[in-house]
């Protein structure tokens, strides 16, 4: 249980007759950073409520530390931490209540790290949270998520609305929660170089499910588009097993494809008599061309 402190098991959910996850699958390791991408609509938000105990699975089961976070009392809730896609604190009172409402609620509560954090991101006592800037009220919100020195850290979007210094050092403090406490977190966001930076897994998420869900060096070592050329004659159908997506050209075929021991650009190429050239993929490539298969 407590190897794998974040499990999502054929989940399923619908918001009327929109189905947005089906049948999902997710294992988080203890004292990680997962990285969970996907395209906006794509069910992630709705996988991290989901996680925080906001929302229950039409099918499946969902553990957080061994529990359902949906059924969690507060001694249990205490060990979550949650930063939503858009702001949950109350707008009309001052950055002091605020943080005096987190140290009441939380028994593990650090007001040093909540200090210390205050500080660093300039944010008044007096202030009313009205009063802050988009990025400061998200700064806020994320002192409200790490100040009770979580065991599990749930991030959605953490990064709107911050410039390229506050997001760097969100990131920071969240590779400190992981080195001194252990802590495990999952986050969702558009910027993949924040992935790139401290993920040890990836997973991308389209059609409600997960396209692939390992580390990055893998996902960057295994997945490649191949540009096959000269074929013989008509290209048969499933060809190239393994592929994510095929674009068809004149002369040529492009293939985006996990290469394997048995299943690489040399074999294919032999069997069918034709000639490749290899490019590897950034982690945006990736991301989109997995996007792009789903959609096709």
């Amino acid at each position: 249980m407590n190897d794998h402190p974040i499990q999502i098991e054929k989940v399923s959910r619908s918001f009327g007759k929109t189905k947005v996850l089906r049948n999902l699958n997710l294992s988080v390791k203890k004292g990680s950073i997962y990285g969970f991408l996907g395209r906006n609509g794509s069910g992630k938000t709705t996988a991290i409520r989901m996680l925080a105990g906001l929302i229950t699975p039409d099918e499946g089961k969902v553990q957080i530390l061994g529990r359902d976070p949906f059924l969690a009392g507060a001694e249990e809730r205490q060990w979550i931490g949650y930063m939503s896609e858009k702001g949950i604190i109350p707008t009309n009172v001052s950055v002091r209540r605020v943080l005096q409402l987190g140290k009441d609620l939380y028994p593990n509560w650090d007001s040093g790290l909540a200090e210390s954090l205050r500080q660093k991101y300039n944010l008044p006592l007096k202030s009313r949270i009205r009063t802050l800037s988009q990025g400061r009220q998200r700064l806020l919100a994320f002192i409200m998520a790490i100040a009770p020195r979580p065991k599990v850290l749930l991030l959605d979007e953490p990064a709107a609305n911050l410039d390229v210094v506050a997001r760097r050092e969100i990131l920071d403090e969240v590779l400190g929660l992981i080195r001194d406490f252990e802590s495990t977190i999952l986050f969702s966001t558009h910027i993949l170089s924040d992935v790139e930076r401290v993920a040890d897994e990836i997973g991308i998420l389209a059609g409600g499910s997960l396209r692939v869900s390992e580390s990055l060096d893998s996902l960057k070592d295994s997945i490649r588009q191949v540009r096959f050329y000269g074929f013989p004659g008509a290209i048969p159908e499933n060809a190239f097993p393994g592929s994510f997506r095929s674009v068809p050209g004149r002369e040529d075929l492009l293939v985006t494809m996990r290469v394997t021991g048995t299943v690489n650009p040399e074999v294919l190429a032999g069997l069918w008599t034709c000639q490749y050239e290899t490019r590897s993929l950034s982690l945006e490539d990736i991301f989109v061309e997995l996007s792009l298969h789903h959609e096709a």
